[in-house]
């Protein structure tokens, strides 16, 4: 993203107006667009993006919010209900809006969308607010599954912007970059008068700005585990009560199965809220009339499909009756509504795969040790029989250990040659909806560099350990640092040929996946000349 931060705004900003919530904003560092003060911008999408990204938090933000208290979180949580009712959108306006919930370490985005199209084959219309986004801000706002068009995207952004610099009472009395969005999509799905509105929560739960929604009836908790420790806690369980603060009153809880530890903190939040908690079941205990093909090929997919079905299950219970039941209906034979929901549910960039002209080009953004696990599991499944090279595109945002994510999957897959690049598509293409404020690309590189030093580190670990046996094929694997993940793609065509299939995992960041979609749009195969390998 941008490189250059508004120094005034930088200088006035105050500890307590650090916000958690724009961590997710990760990505590749250009040239930084600072909007003008005036109100003569053309109100365009291109502007609109630019003006966005001016909302971002840099890393010094960021890095305070980590040190802040829970009692500031508190307040500028609280923050969100003064913006949203600058934006003329009250908390009893917002409670006639229908929710479900959905918080998790990892799923939780899959999850919803399932529960997005599972309801839209019942024909109930659905807003879906999610984030991050791949390619273009407006996926993050969706109706009817389809992101929503940069008109209204435009018509929306510039009405609700203008209102709030309208109401500043100084200078950066401003939302933040997911704040700002999440408030958008309130507005957009209450203008659009949707049937429910499915929210991701950003980041944790309890303190989340999309949890400034209180009559949540259907609540879902995917699959926990560590991440954000820095923001969220150090345990499992210091996570779990993050995540379970979108417990309402009354409300109905669905949860998967959860490590040790997760599922009592889980149940005690439930408890205090007089919430019903049920822990949904396997899978394999389903009686199917039509047994969908796609979305349910992993054990974590399946995981979330058994979730999202209950989840639309109890929601379309609250919705038909009167009255909320008290007890939980299980669902347990399966409708074709349901099965053709799952199968037909979108959610690219997880367990995606893209045939690429000769390549097959698989797609993951895991970033936690769990769902680097179920990653090289599914990658390894999917390519058990191929003889083709194997090749890791690699990257990693944040502050999250490279060594303990790469070590993870070097127990399970092994590669051929292995490519450190950041999350930058193409260096003569890039796009304002993934630009980023929080590092530049010579930072970015640096942070590449060290991550190709850290798999030395894990090789060299793996060789004093168990000798060459226990490298997993790893004792014959290449790496480099490349510039961009589309001179990745010519690097690959310059070692193995045009013509000869390889199957390419890319993984360990949602950006980085962003960044990758975008490079195959934009990578020509016939020419190499403007390449720099970074040799």
């Amino acid at each position: 993203m941008h490189s250059v931060v508004n120094n005034s705004l930088r200088g006035s900003i105050r500890n307590w107006k650090m916000v958690f919530d724009s961590a997710k904003s990760v990505g590749i560092v250009m040239q930084v667009h600072v909007a003008s003060q005036s109100h003569s911008l053309p109100e365009n999408y291109e502007e609109a993006i630019k003006t966005l990204n001016t909302l971002q938090s840099n890393a010094e933000t960021i890095q305070t919010t980590v040190r802040n208290s829970a009692e500031m979180e508190r307040w500028r949580f609280l923050e969100t209900e003064k913006y949203l009712e600058r934006t003329g959108v009250s908390l009893e306006r917002l409670d006639k809006l229908s929710v479900i919930h959905v918080a998790g370490t990892k799923g939780k985005g899959s999850t919803c969308a399932l529960v997005d199209s599972i309801l839209q084959c019942h024909g109930i219309r659905t807003g879906f607010f999610s984030s991050p986004h791949l390619i273009s801000v407006t996926e993050r706002i969706r109706l009817n599954g389809i992101p929503v068009s940069e008109e209204n995207f435009v018509k929306y952004f510039w009405r609700i912007y203008n209102l709030l610099r309208k109401a500043q009472d100084h200078e950066t009395d401003m939302p933040t970059y997911f704040k700002f969005l999440t408030i958008m999509a309130f507005n957009v799905f209450l203008e659009e008068n949707v049937d429910v509105a499915i929210m991701e929560v950003g980041i944790g739960g309890e303190y989340d700005c999309t949890n400034i929604v209180r009559n949540t009836k259907t609540v879902g908790i995917t699959s926990l585990g560590l991440d954000h420790t820095q923001i969220l806690g150090n345990t499992v369980e210091e996570i779990a009560w993050q995540k379970a603060g979108i417990i309402k009153q009354k409300s109905h809880v669905f949860t998967v199965t959860q490590p040790a530890g997760c599922l009592e903190v889980i149940q005690k939040r439930a408890s205090e809220k007089k919430a019903v908690l049920t822990v949904v079941p396997e899978f394999s205990a389903y009686t199917w009339k039509f047994y969908p093909t796609n979305n349910v090929g992993t054990h974590a997919q399946r995981s979330n499909a058994s979730l999202a079905m209950q989840l639309s299950h109890d929601w379309l219970q609250h919705h038909r009756l009167t009255r909320t039941p008290q007890n939980i209906n299980l669902l347990e034979n399966i409708s074709d509504d349901i099965s053709m929901g799952i199968e037909k549910a979108k959610w690219p960039g997880r367990c995606h795969m893209v045939p690429f002209h000769r390549r097959r080009v698989f797609l993951d953004g895991a970033h936690t040790v769990e769902s680097i696990e179920v990653c090289a599991e599914w990658f390894t499944d999917n390519t058990a029989k191929s003889n083709n090279p194997k090749c890791l595109i690699f990257n990693v945002t944040g502050s999250r250990d490279t060594k303990k994510l790469l070590s993870t999957l070097l127990e399970t897959s092994s590669f051929n040659l292995i490519l450190f690049t950041p999350n930058i598509a193409c260096n003569r293409y890039n796009s304002s909806d993934n630009t980023s404020v929080l590092v530049d690309r010579d930072e970015a590189l640096e942070k590449c560099k060290t991550n190709e030093k850290l798999l030395y580190e894990i090789l060299a670990e793996k060789h004093s350990k168990n000798g060459l046996n226990g490298l997993n094929g790893s004792s014959k694997t290449h790496s480099k640092v490349i510039n961009s993940v589309a001179d990745a793609f010519y690097f690959l065509d310059s070692i193995y040929g045009r013509d000869r299939e390889i199957d390419i995992l890319i993984t360990g960041s949602l950006y980085l996946i962003g960044a990758s979609l975008l490079a195959l749009e934009h990578v020509d195969t016939s020419d190499t000349s403007n390449c720099n390998f970074n040799k």
